[in-house]
């Protein structure tokens, strides 16, 4: 492998990573307020088990759409990196991190 090759790799990578951190970030973010609501209500027994129970069903229905949303920033950020890792004739010097 070229050292132009290499930064290449590198820079993709690096690029990758930095993406799916802030998707992480975002997904935890967007979790948070269900998240919270919930551990309050399993904590409060003076809360009906049916009110528990919704709240729990909110919670679980963020998550998933949450990890859909996180799985699909996952792949975008993979064929990315598959992209830039493999394009042949890109220009060394455009080689940097976005």
């Amino acid at each position: 492998m070229t050292a132009p090759e290499q930064t290449r790799e590198t820079n993709a990578f690096l690029g990758m990573a930095r993406k799916l951190r802030e998707a992480f970030t975002q997904r935890d973010e967007f979790v948070r307020p269900y998240r919270e609501r919930f551990d309050r209500a399993q904590d409060d027994l003076r809360m009906m088990p049916e009110k528990r129970a919704k709240i729990a069903a909110e919670f679980l229905q963020a998550v998933y759409k949450a990890d859909h949303l996180y799985e699909d920033r996952l792949a975008e950020s993979l064929e990315e990196y598959r992209e830039l890792v493999t394009e042949k004739e890109r220009d060394p010097s455009a080689a940097v991190v976005r």
